[in-house]
C-alpha cells in the first residue's frame, strides 16, 4: 500500500496523476482509509495533516520520551523497506502540503493520557480549529470569507456552522452594494453611511421605548425657539433651527431669477434666509462609556455601545450647534470616532480610569468656551486606576485610596468650570454607589440608575432635558 501511495503521489507531482489511478488504489487499499476519501486531494489533506500533527507531538516530548517512542517505531518497523517508504512518505506529503505547521512545541498538558493514535488526531484537530479561526478572523492582506472552507467548518462545527457561514456571505454582499460596508486591505470596515445607519437606527430605537413608555420628552420641534426675534433675517446656515422668513427666501429667489412661467418661482439654497434671534446658548457634551472587562460580563457592553452612537446621532444631526465628544476608558482613556465606537469591543484589561477619563473631557470642554459644559458617565464600577506620574496607569483593587482622590480632583477640576457630571451607573456595589454619591455631592450632578436596556432611554431623555433647560434658562 506504501510503495501504490508514493507511486501515485510522485506522479502527482509531476502531473500524471488520473482519477482512474486513484480509483484503482482506493480499490485495493480503501479499508485502510476509513475516512472513505473522494478523490487524491482529500487523501492528502488528511494524509498531511495527521503527519504534520505527529511531528509536532514529537517536538513537545521531552528528550526522554522522544527516545522511548523512536525505540518503539524502530522495533515495529525493522523492515527497511517500510521505514524507507514511510520517510518517503512523509517527505512528499510536506511537499504537498508546506502551508501547514510541519514542527513546533504545543502544550501536552492534562490529567488524561492518550495514545499516539488520540494524541496526533487531538493536535490535527486543534490545527484545523486555529486555521478555522484564523480564516474567521479575517486579519490578514486580503481577507474574504470565500477564504473560509465550508468544509473544514462542517467537520470542525457541523452543518449548521455552514448554513451560518453562507447567510453571513450573503449578508456582506448585501451590506456592500447598500453602501454601507467595504473591504480595505481585506479588512471589513463600516462606510460612514453605514455608521450613520447604525446610530440613526439606535436612536430611533429609543425615541420608540420613549413613545411606549409615554414619557414624551424627546420631543425636538424647536425650531424657532432660539430666542427672540431681532427683526432682521440672515442667509441659512446649516444647523439653524430659526424659522424661514418666507417673504426673504422668495424675493431672493425671483431678484436671482428663479421666476417661471405660471407663476412658479424655483428655490436654491442661496436663498433662503432665516429669521435672526436672540443667540441659543450650545452644550459642549463629553460622554464617558467604561471599555473595562467587567462591562462584558455583566453584559451591559452592548447597551452602552448603543446608547453612545445614538446620543452622538441625535447631536451631530439634529443640534449640530452642539459639539460632543466619545472617550472610552479602561486602564487608559482614549477619544473615539464613531467609527471606532461602532467596531470596539470591550477591553480585557484592568482598571477602570475615570481620572483620565475626566482629563481628556475637560480638554474638549476647553475647546468650547462659550457652550455650556456636560459631562455624563457611563460605567459600572468604582475607580481602580489612575495615571501615575509616569504617565502609566496604576491598577490595584480594592482601590487605592490614591486612585480614589486624584480622581475626585479631576471631579472638583470639572465643577470649577462648571461642567454638571451626570453619572449613569449600571450596577448597585455598595463602593460604586458610595463613590457615586460622593461624586455628586461635590459637583451637584445627578446619579441614575437604568436597567442596561433602558440605558439609552435615560441618556437621551437627560440630553433633551438639559437642553430645555438651557432655552429657559433653568438648571
Amino acid at each position: 500500500m506504501l510503495a501504490d501511495l508514493n507511486r501515485m503521489l510522485a506522479d502527482h507531482a509531476r502531473g500524471q496523476h488520473t482519477p482512474e489511478q486513484f480509483a484503482e488504489f482506493i480499490r485495493r487499499h480503501g479499508a485502510l482509509f476509513p475516512d472513505q476519501p473522494a478523490d487524491l486531494d482529500e487523501l492528502l489533506d488528511s494524509l498531511a495533516r495527521r503527519a504534520a500533527a505527529q511531528q509536532r507531538l514529537m517536538d513537545s516530548l521531552s528528550p526522554e520520551q522522544r527516545q522511548e517512542l523512536a525505540d518503539l517505531m524502530a522495533a515495529a518497523l525493522a523492515d527497511s523497506e517500510l521505514a524507507r517508504e514511510l520517510t518517503r512518505l512523509r517527505e512528499q506529503l510536506r511537499t504537498a502540503r508546506p502551508e501547514l505547521r510541519w514542527g513546533g512545541r504545543d502544550d501536552l498538558t492534562g490529567s488524561r493520557p492518550l495514545g499516539l493514535g488520540d494524541a496526533t488526531t487531538a493536535l490535527a484537530e486543534l490545527a484545523d480549529l486555529a486555521d478555522l479561526a484564523a480564516a474567521l478572523g479575517q486579519d490578514y492582506p486580503g481577507a474574504s470569507l470565500a477564504d473560509v472552507d465550508p468544509e473544514l467548518v462542517e467537520r470542525l462545527l457541523g452543518r449548521r456552522a455552514v448554513d451560518d457561514l453562507d447567510a453571513l456571505r450573503r449578508i456582506e454582499r448585501e451590506l456592500a452594494r447598500q453602501g454601507y460596508l467595504r473591504r480595505v486591505g481585506g479588512r471589513a470596515e463600516l462606510t460612514p453611511k453605514g455608521i450613520r445607519r447604525i446610530g440613526s437606527t439606535a436612536l430611533r430605537r429609543v425615541f420608540a421605548a420613549l413613545d411606549a413608555r409615554g414619557t414624551g420628552e424627546h420631543d425636538v420641534p424647536d425650531a424657532g425657539a432660539a430666542g427672540e426675534s431681532t427683526g432682521s433675517s440672515r442667509p441659512w446656515r446649516f444647523g439653524d433651527e430659526q424659522p424661514l422668513d418666507v417673504v426673504r427666501t422668495v424675493r431672493n429667489a425671483v431678484i436671482r431669477g428663479g421666476g417661471h412661467g405660471g407663476g412658479r418661482v424655483r428655490l436654491t439654497v442661496e436663498d433662503f434666509e432665516v429669521v435672526e434671534t436672540e443667540r441659543r446658548t450650545s452644550a459642549a457634551v463629553a460622554l464617558l462609556v467604561d471599555l473595562s472587562y467587567s462591562m462584558a460580563l455583566r453584559g451591559t457592553w452592548g447597551a452602552a455601545k448603543s446608547t453612545a452612537l445614538a446620543l452622538h446621532s441625535l447631536v451631530t444631526t439634529r443640534y449640530p450647534q452642539d459639539s460632543i465628544q466619545l472617550v472610552g476608558f479602561s486602564n487608559y482613556a482614549r477619544v473615539l470616532s464613531p467609527g471606532e465606537l461602532a467596531e470596539l469591543s470591550w477591553d480585557t484589561v484592568q482598571g477602570t480610569n475615570l481620572q483620565h477619563a475626566l482629563m481628556l473631557a475637560q480638554r474638549h470642554l476647553g475647546r468650547h468656551p462659550t457652550s455650556e459644559p456636560v459631562i455624563m458617565v457611563v460605567t459600572d464600577g468604582e475607580p481602580t486606576a489612575h495615571l501615575g506620574r509616569d504617565g502609566h496607569p496604576e491598577f490595584a483593587w480594592p482601590p487605592l485610596p490614591e486612585t480614589v482622590a486624584l480622581t475626585l480632583t479631576e471631579v472638583e477640576r470639572c465643577t470649577r468650570r462648571g461642567a454638571t457630571i451626570n453619572v449613569f451607573m449600571l450596577d448597585t456595589e455598595p463602593a460604586l454607589v458610595r463613590f457615586v454619591e460622593e461624586v455628586a455631592r461635590r459637583n451637584g450632578g445627578r446619579v441614575f440608575h437604568p436597567e442596561s436596556d433602558r440605558l439609552g432611554e435615560y441618556v437621551v431623555r437627560d440630553y433633551l432635558r438639559a437642553r430645555r433647560g438651557r432655552r429657559t434658562g433653568t438648571r
